[in-house]
Parts: C-alpha cells; sequence; structure tokens
C-alpha cells in the first residue's frame, strides 16, 4: 500500500511528502552532499593557491577559469544531455570529479601538489559540473508527478542555499585541519552522489530515437530555436537579463561599500550571511509561495518588491543597514526560479529539455558574470551611490519588461497556471 501510495499525485485529499518518492529523495539527498562539497572546496581553492606561493591574482584566476568554462561549454552541455543517456552522463561525472578530487587530496598530501595541477583539476571539475548540471535538472519530471514538479525545483532552491551558506564555513574548518580536507570530503559527496544516483529504479529520461546523424551544432541550433520561437521564454529571459545583474551587482557593492565605510571583516562576514538568509527563508517557503499566484503575478509582484527595496537600500548607502532591504528583496527569488524551471520540465518536450534549460539558463546569467567587475568600477570611478542607482535601473527595465511583455500575459500561459496548480 505504502510503495502505491508513494507514486500517487498530489490532490487536495491525497498528499505524500515529496522526498517519500524515494528515487527523487535519493537524488536530491545526493546533490544535497554534492553541493556542500563544491561549496567546501570552492573556498579552498584560493587559499591552497596562495599557500603554494602562488599570487592573489593566481587565486582569483582558478574562479574566473572555473566561470568561463561553464559559460563556454553551457550550450554543449545541454546538446549533450538530450543526445546521451542522463543516468550514464551523471554518473560519469560522478565518477570523474571523485577521481579528480582524490588525485588532488593525495597530491596535497604526499607534497607534490602544483599551480598547474591546481588550475588543471579545477577546470577539469569545472567541465564535468556543467556537464552533470542540465542532466540533473532536466531528470527531475521524470521522478516526481507532474503537478509535483514546481515544489521539487524549490525543495532543490532550498538545498542550494543551504549549502552556499553552510559549505564555506565547512570548508574552512576542514582546511584549518589540513590542506586536503576540504578536497577529500568533496570527493567523498561525489562518491556519495555516484551510489545514489546507481540506486534510482526510475528511467531518468523518455526512451530515445536515434540522433546519430545530426551533428552538435545543429542540435544547439535547434534548442536555440525553441527559446526564440516560444513568447514565454524570450519574455523570461528579458525579464531575468537585467534584474540577476542587478542582484549580483547589489550583493557585491553592499560589500565593498561597506568595506569602504570602514566596517570590520566580521561585519562583512555577517552581511553576506544576511542576504543569503532571505533567499533561504524564500526557497523554504517558495512551494507555499507559488501555490498562491500565477507565474506573471508572482514574477511581477517579486521585480516590483525588488524595486522599492532596492531604491531603499540606494538610499542607505554607506549604512549597514542597506543590508537588509537586499535580503528582504531575495526573499521571493527563489520561488520564481522553481516556477520557472517547473513550468520548463512540465511543457518543454523531454527530448529537449537539456538544450533549452541551457539556453534559458545562460542568457539570463551570462550578463551577470559581468557584475562583479562593473559593481567594482562603478564603486571606483562614481562611487558607491551611483552603483547601487544603476542596480535600480536595471531592476526597473525588468519591471517594465514583466509589466508590458505579451508572452508572460498569453492566453495559454493562464490556461497551463490554471492547469498545473489545480
Amino acid at each position: 500500500m505504502k510503495a502505491a501510495e508513494a507514486e500517487v499525485g498530489y490532490t487536495s485529499t491525497n498528499w505524500v511528502p515529496l522526498l517519500k518518492y524515494r528515487d527523487f529523495s535519493l537524488l536530491w539527498t545526493s546533490q544535497a552532499a554534492s553541493q556542500l562539497g563544491s561549496a567546501a572546496s570552492i573556498l579552498a581553492f584560493p587559499l591552497l593557491v596562495l599557500s603554494i606561493h602562488g599570487s592573489a591574482v593566481q587565486a582569483g584566476a582558478v574562479g574566473t577559469v572555473q566561470a568561463v568554462i561553464r559559460a563556454v561549454l553551457q550550450l554543449p552541455a545541454g546538446a549533450l544531455t538530450d543526445r546521451w543517456n542522463r543516468r550514464h552522463l551523471m554518473l560519469g561525472c560522478d565518477a570523474g570529479r571523485t577521481a579528480l578530487f582524490i588525485t588532488l587530496g593525495v597530491a596535497i598530501l604526499t607534497g607534490h601538489v602544483s599551480l598547474p595541477l591546481v588550475f588543471a583539476i579545477s577546470g577539469a571539475a569545472a567541465i564535468l559540473d556543467v556537464l552533470f548540471g542540465p542532466a540533473e535538472t532536466a531528470a527531475i519530471s521524470q521522478l516526481v508527478p507532474t503537478e509535483r514538479v514546481s515544489e521539487a525545483f524549490a525543495r532543490n532552491e532550498a538545498r542550494s542555499y543551504a549549502a552556499s551558506l553552510a559549505g564555506p564555513s565547512l570548508g574552512g574548518f576542514l582546511y584549518s585541519v589540513g590542506r586536503a580536507a576540504p578536497f577529500l570530503f568533496d570527493a567523498l559527496s561525489y562518491l556519495v552522489s555516484f551510489i545514489s544516483i546507481t540506486a534510482i529504479r526510475k528511467p531518468l529520461q523518455h526512451s530515445r530515437t536515434d540522433r546519430s546523424d545530426s551533428s552538435l551544432v545543429s542540435d544547439i541550433r535547434e534548442g536555440l530555436k525553441y527559446v526564440a520561437g516560444s513568447p514565454f521564454l524570450r519574455a523570461v529571459i528579458f525579464v531575468a537579463t537585467p534584474v540577476n545583474f542587478a542582484l549580483t551587482s547589489a550583493q557585491f557593492s553592499v560589500v565593498l561599500t561597506l568595506r569602504e565605510n570602514s566596517y570590520p571583516p566580521f561585519l562583512l562576514g555577517m552581511a553576506q550571511g544576511i542576504i543569503a538568509v532571505g533567499g533561504l527563508l524564500g526557497a523554504i517557503s517558495a512551494a507555499w509561495i507559488q501555490r498562491r499566484a500565477s507565474f506573471r503575478t508572482l514574477l511581477v509582484i517579486a521585480v516590483s518588491a525588488l524595486f522599492a527595496l532596492l531604491i531603499v537600500s540606494a538610499l542607505l548607502t554607506g549604512n549597514f543597514y542597506m543590508v537588509f532591504p537586499l535580503t528582504l528583496g531575495l526573499f521571493l527569488a527563489p520561488a520564481i526560479n522553481a516556477a520557472l524551471f517547473g513550468r520548463l520540465a512540465t511543457t518543454t518536450p523531454d527530448h529537449l529539455q537539456g538544450r533549452v534549460i541551457s539556453v534559458v539558463v545562460l542568457s539570463a546569467t551570462v550578463v551577470a558574470s559581468t557584475a562583479p567587475l562593473a559593481a567594482g568600477l562603478f564603486i571606483e570611478r562614481l562611487g558607491s551611490a551611483a552603483a547601487m542607482t544603476v542596480c535600480v535601473a536595471a531592476t526597473g527595465l525588468s519591471l517594465i519588461s514583466a509589466l508590458c511583455l505579451g508572452g508572460l500575459r498569453s492566453p495559454a500561459l493562464i490556461a497551463e497556471d490554471s492547469v498545473l496548480g489545480e
């Protein structure tokens, strides 16, 4: 009876906790471990570079190299997700990352670690990360009932925020125990992920037709064409691109501004933690929030609130209190992300999901990757108030798009909201 009940969808009379779905629970918990390990090693990489006589520039270059790799390979990764077996792809990535971080840990323990080795391992890990991401995202819709896919993505949002909060502290502690410890912990987290994915019973994709005659370039082009032909996805990208830039830039600007105003390091760390807590609380509440508003209504409310709160934060520039409006502004972001990926998973053909996810993610975040540099330049040349004003202006552009673009107001989208919300 329990096994059968676990396959029953969400209805008003029958509700099963999401983690009671065995295969989704395996995937979710394995990626919670994996993301915690990644968040711990992210902090340890620059510390390791500095410890082997690298410069601050070289320490920062590790993250830059990884970011460039992720941006360049995002579209090919989506195409390969749709071309290859998702389970095999995810297992291969986990096996590869386990081997990479064990290699790095052993090199540290034996005194054979070098800067070229650190850069090679971090770069290879980034390649495997970007291959794994679309496959894991696309697999979600196969593991839970259609009407609960958005809720599943809300759970993923909470998982990500929790890992980003706990990971750096854990990484710092492990590094103090031994330089190899954070990387060996990360290797263990990928091993846990490998074992858990192996134990998943359900298929992670629909059956595939033979795609041997199509090239990778034509596959990518097909994904781009699908997104370009969707008024809804075009509208989402127009809204998301400037608001993602604004959020990233605002978070970076707050830290730089407080530093310029001579706030001590522990308060700078506290500011980052407070901002992250807003996202975590929003992620925990995301499933509840989604059930109470259509996607467009939720999007307009979230962007409008962020626009108003960033104005308040800009007026408080230089004061520690500028942190709190930004924290509130982040509260609704996880619900938006979960609703968007839930809609992508339930309305995009399975054989296109990897490519569509990659196109949307890249389009919505590529400009945001320049935000730290842009914020630094604005603060250096024009001052902190100007940097925050740019954030407000970018959010205003997103708000105009959310209010005016027809792709978010179509009858088809309203009908889908009604069906998915039943």
